[in-house]
């Protein structure tokens, strides 16, 4: 698996920036007698911006409490808890990220709500030089080079590997893999056709972030859906924090984030719903 050094030298360190910018079921064990504070903080992945902001205005519309979000990149987000940062509410794109900050003892026991899933899509650049037209295109030699987010550190990289693996294409692929720390540097591979295809979740960042592609993103093509039973099913979750500053108005927000006024918008904006199952 290839690292992305060599195309660092491209000028695309630039365009890593833009990704912080501040936003503007069951029953939960809040304190008794607490009064809940005028806002809760949380922190989201930069692909979820457009959900998340009319979530926001949902919330604030029903509850009166303001909300301020974080938004980055979720390996940065959980490199800033780790060095100190306390939010009230963490969300992750899937469960890598989550599970590491609960090993880690980051989060409130039992506050661990998945809320969303996730469809992966193989994408190629417009043009399509490598005449990519299924997943098992992947291993000719016409395809020089493939783009997912470093598995290791990203939930979107973790499933791509996954599929891979049990789709029987690793093998004939894993030479070929570019990767990147930072999931939206690893779209733009793509979209910048600095790749011949990518792995990735069909509307995060295209469809709920597409600025974050760039100002001026090349075109791109959906070639098919990665078949869902090639990997785990994607659960994006959210989850409060253990020292969480408004942990009243966290559980509030993420109960909310379950109620079906959140969740028809969060799937309307590019977050489609996962179940009320994994929330008994």
């Amino acid at each position: 698996m290839k690292r992305i050094g060599w195309l660092l030298s491209l000028g695309l360190v630039g365009i890593l920036g833009g990704c912080s910018r501040p936003g503007g079921g069951s029953s939960s064990p809040l304190p008794q007698g607490t009064t809940p504070p005028r806002q809760v903080e949380v922190f989201v992945p930069c692909g979820m911006i457009i959900p998340f902001n009319k979530v926001k205005r949902l919330f604030r519309e029903q509850t009166g409490l303001e909300v301020d979000i974080f938004f980055e990149n979720a390996v940065n987000l959980l490199k800033r808890i780790r060095k100190g940062a306390r939010p009230d509410v963490l969300v992750t794109p899937g469960e890598l990220e989550m599970k590491q900050m609960e090993e880690e003892g980051y989060l409130a026991p039992a506050s661990v709500r998945t809320f969303g899933t996730y469809q992966l899509v193989l994408i190629v650049p417009g043009r399509n030089k490598a005449g990519i037209t299924a997943l098992s295109d992947l291993t000719k030699p016409s395809v020089k080079q493939i783009a997912i987010a470093d598995p290791e550190q990203n939930s979107v990289g973790y499933y791509a590997r996954e599929a891979l693996k049990n789709l029987g294409l690793w093998e004939g692929v894993q030479d070929k893999l570019v990767t990147h720390w930072h999931a939206l540097q690893a779209a733009k591979y793509v979209v910048s056709s600095l790749v011949d295809a990518g792995l990735y979740y069909a509307s995060c960042p295209f469809d709920s972030a597409p600025e974050k592609l760039g100002n001026r993103p090349g075109p791109y093509r959906v070639i098919e859906e990665v078949p869902p039973e090639a990997y785990p099913k994607v659960k994006v979750q959210a989850g409060l924090l253990r020292e969480a500053p408004h942990p009243a108005a966290g559980w509030q927000f993420l109960e909310f984030l379950l109620s079906p006024q959140a969740q028809h918008t969060l799937a309307q904006w590019g977050l489609p719903n996962y179940s009320k199952e994994e929330n008994p």
